[in-house]
């Protein structure tokens, strides 16, 4: 059997994989340290465990490492109560905050792994704290917290280059969501030189830090290809169409290598960003009025018409992705926030779908006749187009 100290040193790093995904297993306090000194062998009674000190510690420790969240919750939430040196034992207050992530209970773990960060900076457990606390706060969409926990990243002297990744990510994200286009900039590009010198997630799935990286550089290219509005089209209405559809490509791609991350929650996040990025192109096209050589009401009808067949497509694509994010919060469980997203944006795609497609048959004229009107449209603007070329 193993003894307690060892045992304890294999619960918390089976624990922070299993949980976490990235960073460096948890240290545990040495033996000659008083906190892991053996405790008082008097009986603790909680609401839900009862035990000495020792036997609560090896409980919840059990638990932990068998995934048994709320029986590893229990134990330890006992043991800090009927023992004040575990208190002050910052491998107790990590097991516990990773039992409450493993129940789902992320504001709560937050605090302690804040807790921890505090109160003992110094030792191993606050690093994975912090690496912990960022991910959470991601999830909890909590930016300007996930920007401070990233410059507290960063600012360690001991941070190893996957935590320096991580803080990059981290404060890289925040500083987008805050509209701080060059310091998001800066940070995003400083991760991905990060991520080719150490060659993070070159093959197979991204670590959470490389993820983070990734969509922050998805959310980056996305806020840029929608800050370009299309309406009213002036005459640079293609270049600025052309321009918002390279920096949608380019966030695409970023967000599809997030996709890969070994949490899902960074896969369904970045796919609900895809579709939705779509989704708002359409929109902002068919706000598009018509233009000036639209004088009749048959004019009118023909110009929504084309527009309508014309970029459906990217309703459609919107449409796919968000079924396919779904599809990954079935086969995983994970996300259940990014799910309701995609699953009320699916619908909503649906709908409009089916409201075009009524839209088009109350039309004088056949799709098909829209759709030859349509090619009409893109030889002449070609044929405009060489002609402008040669001058």
């Amino acid at each position: 059997m193993l003894s307690n100290m060892t045992y304890r040193g294999v619960v918390a790093c089976v624990s922070f994989v299993v949980v976490a995904g990235c960073g460096t297993a948890p240290q545990h306090v040495p033996p000659s340290s008083p906190i892991a000194t053996q405790r008082a062998s008097n009986q603790i009674i909680g609401t839900r465990a009862e035990g000495t000190a020792k036997e609560l510690l090896a409980k919840g420790e059990r638990a932990l490492l068998a995934q048994r969240w709320q029986e590893a919750a229990d134990a330890f939430e006992a043991l800090l109560a009927g023992d004040p040196s575990s208190a002050n034992d910052p491998q107790v207050l990590y097991d516990l905050a990773i039992a409450y992530e493993g129940l789902g209970h992320r504001e709560k773990a937050r605090e302690r792994y804040r807790e921890i960060v505090r109160r003992f900076p110094t030792d191993a457990n606050a690093r994975n704290a912090l690496v912990r606390e960022a991910s959470l706060d991601a999830y909890l969409e909590d930016w300007s917290a996930l920007g401070e926990v990233g410059k507290t990243i960063l600012a360690r002297a001991d941070a190893d280059p996957a935590e320096k990744m991580l803080g990059l990510g981290a404060r890289g994200l925040a500083r987008v969501q805050a509209g701080d286009d060059t310091g998001a900039s800066r940070d995003i590009h400083d991760g991905l030189n990060l991520m080719d010198e150490h060659r993070y997630g070159a093959t197979g799935q991204l670590p959470v830090a490389a993820a983070m990286i990734k969509y922050a550089d998805g959310e980056l290219r996305r806020t840029r290809s929608e800050k370009i509005s299309l309406n009213p089209p002036g005459p640079d209405f293609l270049q600025k169409l052309e321009t918002r559809c390279a920096h949608l490509l380019e966030a695409q791609s970023a967000y599809a290598d997030a996709i890969r991350s070994v949490d899902p929650h960074w896969a369904a996040m970045s796919g609900f960003r895809v579709g939705e990025m779509y989704r708002k192109l359409h929109t902002d096209l068919m706000l598009i009025p018509p233009t000036e050589k639209a004088k009749t009401e048959h004019d009118k009808q023909l110009f929504y018409g084309i527009m309508r067949v014309r970029y459906r497509v990217l309703l459609e694509k919107g449409l796919e992705m968000m079924k396919r994010t779904l599809a990954l919060g079935e086969r995983t469980g994970a996300a259940p926030v990014w799910m309701k997203r995609a699953e009320a944006a699916k619908i909503e795609m649906e709908r409009a779908l089916e409201e075009e497609k009524a839209v088009i048959a109350k039309f004088p004229f056949t799709e098909e006749e829209l759709q030859k009107a349509l090619e009409i449209m893109k030889k002449r603007a070609a044929d405009d187009q060489a002609k402008a070329n040669k001058k």
